[in-house]
């Protein structure tokens, strides 16, 4: 690009105007100012050639007002300076809404024009001084950056926040004047300007930034995590906070130092992208040492690399942590398995000794539980013994406690009523029993819930705190139980005689007992039968097969002895044409 010796430093003054003024909230370009002068407003009647001259006359209009502000601007004092910078912020404002429209208009015009080719002249030279300019006031920061960087080291701890803030302003100004350096070179090569040298050029500045960035960065990012080890030592050595506070604000200023560094390296990695670098790399690099994952990790090439360049690191670590952590694992493993031999070869001496008398129940229970608290006492040890704080393990397990006993407060319910039937043992495997509506065998029980299998053959899962919220009835416990059943005869029937045939029955059955002596009695008179209760003991196990064959015997019985078993008897009441006495 052709550049203008004849432009002056006035350009330095509109580069650094003009990123004042996009600073932000209360800048110059929050005041309000004009957008472009009545001359250059759009009207039907000027050409294209007419509004070209008259953009081109405002722009250097806007080139000889910021001169004469400069010439002011060294004289001028601070109330009278800031007034000065904001006139030029509106000139400047007024050079950008400008400059773009003219751009558009450029196309429109007749080549072949002379006109054409002065105007296209004129804005050549304007734009070869403005990214001379815009040049130089970039080595001029870039300077300034290093310079307030070599002040960290001198510079005291209550001070040091005013200078990072420094320093982020002197980036962010550059991080802004790049793009408009940018900018320039694409609309001189709208022009058809010579810019294949300035392009080099642009091209190694952002390459160079991009590395010097990567390079601060990562001291960036070393110094914050040395800072925040060394508050943690502090921390674990019982430090006060008056002696960690001049730590923890120079953590607060290497963090604001990592996130300017990197989004000033996130800035030149977009330029360099736009034009035509490779790029994946200093992406991978920034999302690695900041640990902030963003939309760049869906590029395929980023992602790919992350995932390779994690991928080795996975490798070298284990190539040198692998022997050790692996020996480690042997160890806590063997810990384990010898915990569980021990406690199963502790329970099965202790039962074949005698030591302890436990239910059929509790055993089986106990069984089934010995060998994950074997496995989890093995686990602790074995921590223990590599080195490890095991009591992260139970606090971990704590909170877990706290967060399943509000989950499953249920079956909470159900392992405390387990505890309390272990406790109160009102039954056993094999047992059979009644609770609630269901009567049958129980096969199993485990800390939630009881296995019960019922006469009919299904296997039923109760929860246990059903069964002890409810009566629970034991058939089985009990050696001996009565055989209940009653007996049925007419009025005509001698009482005494049935009473001693059903004696001579209940003596001649071998399974059932003398003693407890039976009874049998007259236990209802009814409309059409007297109801005799029969009440023979025998042991439990006969209970059953005798309940279900004595009627049969009674019924045989009373057939050889020709004793009648009534039926009930309907008798009809006719009605009458008397009246009832009075």
């Amino acid at each position: 690009m052709r550049h203008l010796p004849t432009i002056p430093s006035v350009f330095i003054l509109l580069a650094t105007v003009f990123l004042l003024a996009t600073a932000g909230p209360g800048s110059l370009f929050s005041q309000e100012s004009e957008s472009t002068p009545d001359s250059v407003e759009v009207e039907v009647e000027l050409t294209d050639l007419m509004r070209a001259q008259q953009f081109l006359g405002t722009l250097q209009a806007g080139l000889d007002s910021l001169l004469n502000i400069e010439n002011q601007m060294h004289k001028a004092e601070d109330e009278k300076l800031q007034l000065l910078r904001v006139q030029a912020g509106r000139h400047i404002a007024k050079i950008d809404d400008v400059q773009p429209n003219l751009m558009k208009i450029l196309p429109n015009l007749d080549e072949s024009a002379q006109e054409t080719a002065d105007i296209k002249k004129d804005l050549a030279g304007f734009l070869a001084g403005k990214y001379d300019i815009y040049e130089r006031a970039a080595g001029l920061w870039s300077r300034e950056i290093d310079i307030l960087r070599e002040k960290r080291s001198d510079t005291p701890p209550e001070e040091l926040g005013d200078l990072e803030t420094s320093i982020g302003d002197a980036r962010d100004r550059l991080d802004r004047l790049l793009p408009a350096l940018m900018k320039v070179l694409d609309d001189g090569d709208l022009l058809g300007m010579d810019t294949k040298k300035d392009w080099g050029r642009f091209d190694r500045v952002l390459n160079n930034r991009a590395e010097n960035l990567v390079g601060r960065l990562q001291i960036a990012v070393n110094a914050r995590e040395a800072l925040k080890k060394k508050i943690a030592t502090s921390e674990k050595a019982g430090a006060t906070e008056a002696e960690i506070g001049p730590d923890r604000a120079s953590l607060q200023y290497s963090e604001t130092r990592v996130q300017g560094v990197a989004k000033s390296l996130e800035t030149t990695v977009d330029l360099l992208k736009g034009r035509g670098f490779e790029t994946a790399q200093y992406q991978q690099f920034i999302i690695k040492t900041t640990g902030e994952i963003t939309d760049k990790v869906l590029d395929p090439k980023v992602f790919i690399g992350l995932a390779k360049d994690f991928l080795s690191d996975m490798g070298l670590w284990f190539k040198d942590n692998g022997p050790t952590i692996l020996v480690k694992l042997l160890i806590i493993l063997a810990s384990v398995l010898v915990f569980r031999l021990t406690f199963r070869l502790g329970w099965w001496l202790m039962r074949l000794m005698g030591l302890i008398h436990l239910t059929k129940l509790m055993v089986q229970l106990g069984n089934s539980l010995i060998s994950p608290i074997a496995s989890f006492i093995g686990l602790f040890f074995g921590l223990w013994l590599v080195g490890a704080d095991p009591t992260t393990l139970l606090a971990g397990a704590g909170v877990a406690g706290v967060v399943i006993g509000f989950a499953l407060q249920d079956s909470l319910a159900n392992l405390a009523a387990g505890f309390f039937i272990l406790a109160t043992r009102p039954f056993d495997v094999d047992d059979t029993i009644r609770t609630g509506t269901v009567i049958g065998t129980v096969k199993a029980m485990w800390i939630a819930n009881t296995t019960v299998v019922t006469f009919d053959g299904r296997r039923l899962l109760i929860p246990n705190r059903m069964i002890w919220a409810d009566i629970i009835e034991n058939r089985s416990v009990e050696p001996l139980r009565r055989v209940d059943f009653t007996v049925r005869v007419g009025f005509d029937e001698d009482i005494d005689r049935v009473i001693t045939v059903l004696h001579d029955l209940i003596k001649g059955e071998e399974r059932l007992l003398d003693q407890p002596e039976a009874a049998v009695f007259v236990s209802e008179w009814a409309d059409s039968w007297v109801e005799i209760a029969v009440r023979p003991w025998a042991r439990n196990e006969n209970w059953w097969p005798l309940l279900t064959d004595l009627p049969r015997q009674v019924v045989l019985r009373f057939a050889e002895e020709g004793i009648k078993i009534p039926y009930p008897r309907l008798e009809g009441v006719g009605g009458s044409d008397k009246q009832p006495p009075a």
